[in-house]
């Protein structure tokens, strides 16, 4: 429907005293019972209620923006236009939000305050004139806000009203013409002096203009100028006063200090206290900064790719944003090394974040490193980081003295961390380039002012020409053309934080930064014949016709009450074999390197072993369980096997002291219990989802049971990890019930067992879609003496789809 033939809602098609436009925030509530209870009658709307276009169908006595959180140009809704259209016409009153989009309107900056106030106290000074007519000076004021106005760019239309008394941030501005008038803090508040008075001025208020409304005083020449307006003259004149004027670094350097000092002081996070840990090497284990950087494709850099919940120079970026999530996308999408902010007063972060990033990205084939970002002013925080899980740290140049960089950074390499050097001008990089540093990072953001100039890294790279180091551009990325004009100069690595976390999708537009190709949704593993694994195996004679057959797993069972128990003589005849099977064959080669992506602990595993030599299979399996883990470890050394299966209860960190790949086996009852944990990666390398007997063992296996086959296709189809569409939609790892409109990238490698036959299996795995299958009862001969080897070699025939269509005939339906 065209903008014309629009309506405004009933309730708005009348006369409104006062419209406000809530910013989705806690407080409008507030400020509404606050003007009504000053006599106003207040109709309500959020700021996406209306098409903007309706605007001049309004009509109104006073307009009020509400707080809200965010930034006013992305999360204030209409707000905007309202103040546009409305502007000149009707009393303007903004609170927070509201000062910061009237700001915004009229060309203004709005930064970080210097300061993240969260209910936090401040007097305020002002000019009291307008909505401050009569307000007492030096009233409290509560301020929920991170975000301000900047007065090195506020607009000339504009006016300031108001500062804080202890660290002259603005409070208040007022258009100079029109009644537009804005303040920070928020006078609805209980702890809030004044804020009738203020809310009363503001509903006395009447036509657009201050010249309409002389008892407010805002146009009086009588009255002297508001005394910060003449405070950046005097500043530039004056370079004593500036030099007083504390810059953020050097807000953030005395809170770090002082954060420091809370640490060592606090029981069980001493110094001494992180040294027994390091020597007890609770640290995690770490890989080296410059090789990981360094592996990148010629003409591309390196990513660096940062989680950051807020700046002081934006405020909120990410707030709710899990790192532990965020850093699986970045690893996944091909991030070099994961940064992570745990500063936690300005950026919201913690060494808690780390380490959950940390953790995420554990299994991955080839990790990204891990870098801590924060301000490092002593070696308490080196060990720190060391301890929680680090790779390397940021040492900030331009923070730090020459002599206690130069300390930091040797005691970083002591502890196995070559660290990030940050610059940010030409004296910065000679000192970097003294220590002797091999990874430098420009920041483009001047950290005294927060400023970014993007050809910071642009006029410093020639200094490093024709060196042994890697050059880094941190800060202000935010396309694929920046990356491409800094790679054109040499930079060999890009730090991107902010666009990332504002991304709807992070993988995405790492792929589209860094030019990679679109990714393959099907795992590597999809491209290769399913494997299978002949099990029970009882002769040397049966594991070669088995193996003869095309077999990839041929499993012995070393279970005693199992029909098919093989003794251990039995075994190294049966193992010895096989390997000369091995032996003779023909050498194969790999054609594709299955491990040069990160992908999932059980995909990765699973891509191997399916993209594994023609002469490294079938591999000896044995199968044990709730056998003690000394006989298991015994019996692998003896028979030589190749893999083992526990087929038990056995404790899932056993497979970290077994010296072979581990399948783990889920035993599925017909209630769809069983398969809790099962993508829960870092111990055995395979599972395998089999049917629960009917006999109470609470164990699967050996029963010709068939497993239920709709939820082990759930199983598959949940994936490995996963990844929601939206970003605001739910993710969550695979327990079998797949989130609403999400889409698996990593489908879950399993072997599939559970009363598999050379009749039923092809059906199977077109409906499930294993990894790999397992049969065992499916192929003995009538007298169960052994195996039929016309069923064996059926069986692997229709697993693999090699029996034509009328030799298969009509496969047989496939029961759960």
């Amino acid at each position: 429907m065209s903008t014309s033939q629009q309506q405004l809602p009933p309730h708005l098609q009348g006369h409104i005293d006062v419209l406000m436009i809530d910013n989705f925030d806690s407080f409008t509530w507030n400020l509404y019972q606050q003007l009504s209870l000053s006599g106003a009658k207040v109709t309500v709307i959020r700021n996406d209620a209306i098409d903007p276009a309706l605007l001049p169908l309004l009509k109104l006595n006073h307009l009020v923006i509400s707080p809200g959180p965010g930034h006013p140009q992305t999360d204030s809704g209409i707000s905007r236009d309202a103040i546009r259209y409305f502007a000149g016409k009707v009393p303007i009153l903004g609170v927070c939000m509201g000062l910061e989009v009237i700001v915004d309107v009229y060309g203004g900056t709005i930064g970080y305050a210097g300061e993240i106030m969260h209910g936090k106290v401040s007097r305020v000074r002002h000019d009291n004139r307008g909505c401050f007519k009569d307000v007492p000076q030096g009233i409290q004021s509560i301020r929920y806000h991170s975000l301000s106005a900047a007065l090195s760019t506020l607009p000339p239309e504009l006016a300031v009203t108001s500062v804080t008394e202890e660290s002259g941030v603005i409070m208040g501005v007022r258009h100079r013409k029109y009644t537009v008038e804005a303040v920070q803090y928020h006078p609805e508040s209980i702890l809030s002096e004044g804020g009738d008075e203020l809310v009363r001025n503001f509903l006395s208020l009447r036509g657009g203009t201050w010249d309409v409304n002389p008892e407010v005083k805002v146009l009086d020449q009588s009255l002297p100028p508001f005394p910060v307006e003449s405070l950046p003259k005097e500043i530039g004149q004056k370079p004593a006063i500036a030099q007083k004027v504390p810059s953020i670094l050097d807000k953030i350097y005395t809170q770090r200090l002082s954060d420091v000092a809370q640490a060592q002081s606090t029981p069980g996070s001493t110094l001494a206290d992180l040294e027994t840990l390091h020597s007890l090497n609770v640290a995690p284990s770490l890989i080296p900064l410059v090789p990981r950087v360094q592996s990148t494709e010629q003409g591309r850099p390196a990513l660096f790719a940062e989680i950051k919940r807020a700046s002081p120079s934006k405020g909120p970026i990410s707030v709710a944003t899990s790192p532990a999530s965020q850093a699986l996308k970045y690893a996944l999408a091909g991030a070099h090394v994961i940064s992570v902010l745990t500063e936690p007063k300005w950026f919201l972060g913690s060494l808690q974040d780390m380490l959950h990033v940390r953790t995420a990205v554990a299994n991955l084939p080839n990790r990204p490193a891990i870098l801590r970002k924060d301000f490092i002013l002593s070696r308490y925080q080196v060990l720190e980081s060391r301890i929680w899980g680090a790779d390397t740290i940021l040492l900030i140049a331009s923070m730090l003295p020459e002599d206690l960089l130069r300390d930091l950074y040797n005691y970083s390499l002591e502890l196995g961390m070559e660290p990030l050097v940050e610059v940010n001008n030409a004296k910065e990089m000679e000192v970097a380039l003294s220590l002797p540093a091999k990874v430098i990072g420009v920041n483009n953001r001047n950290l005294h002012d927060f400023q970014v100039d993007m050809s910071t890294t642009s006029r410093l790279s020639d200094m490093v020409k024709g060196r042994d180091v890697i050059l880094c551009a941190l800060s202000g990325i935010t396309s694929a053309e920046d990356v491409a004009q800094y790679s054109a100069e040499g930079v060999r690595a890009v730090l991107i934080g902010e666009s990332l976390m504002r991304a709807e999708d992070p993988a995405k537009f790492i792929r589209e930064l860094v030019s990679l190709p679109e990714p393959s949704h099907s795992p590597k593993w999809r491209s290769r014949l399913p494997l299978v694994k002949i099990c029970g195996v009882r002769s040397k004679e049966e594991a070669v016709a088995v193996a003869t057959a095309g077999a990839d797993m041929i499993g012995l069972m070393f279970v005693d009450k199992s029909k098919r128990y093989v003794d251990i003589e039995t075994a190294k005849e049966i193992a010895k074999a096989v390997r000369m099977l091995r032996f003779d064959a023909p050498s194969g080669f790999l054609d594709d390197d299955p491990s040069d992506n990160n992908t999932p602990w059980f995909t990765n595993h699973a891509n191997r072993l399916s993209y594994s030599t023609s002469n490294s299979r079938p591999l000896v399996v044995g199968v044990f369980q709730d056998a003690p883990l000394a006989e298991i470890l015994k019996t692998i050394s003896t028979v030589q096997l190749d893999m083992v299966q526990l087929h038990g209860s056995e404790p899932v960190d056993w497979a970290k002291e077994i010296p072979v790949p581990v399948i783990r086996v889920f035993h599925v009852s017909a209630d769809g219990k069983g398969v809790q944990g099962i993508t829960r990666g870092g111990s055995h390398q395979f599972v395998l989802v089999d049917s629960v007997r009917d006999d109470g063992s609470g164990v699967s296996g050996g029963s010709g049971k068939v497993v239920d086959l709709d939820l082990a296709k759930q199983v598959v189809a949940s994936g490995e990890i996963f990844k929601s569409q939206s970003k605001k939609g739910a993710e969550k790892v695979n327990d079998a019930t797949p989130a609403h409109s999400a889409r698996v990238e990593y489908p879950m490698p399993i072997i599939l067992a559970g009363g598999l036959s050379p009749s039923n299996v092809a059906a199977a795995i077109a409906k499930v879609q294993p990894w790999a299958v397992d049969v065992s009862g499916g192929v003995e001969n009538a007298a169960g003496s052994g195996k039929d080897l016309a069923k064996v070699q059926a069986f692997i025939d229709a697993a693999k789809g090699l029996v034509s269509d009328e030799e298969e005939g009509s496969p047989a339906e496939v029961e759960a």
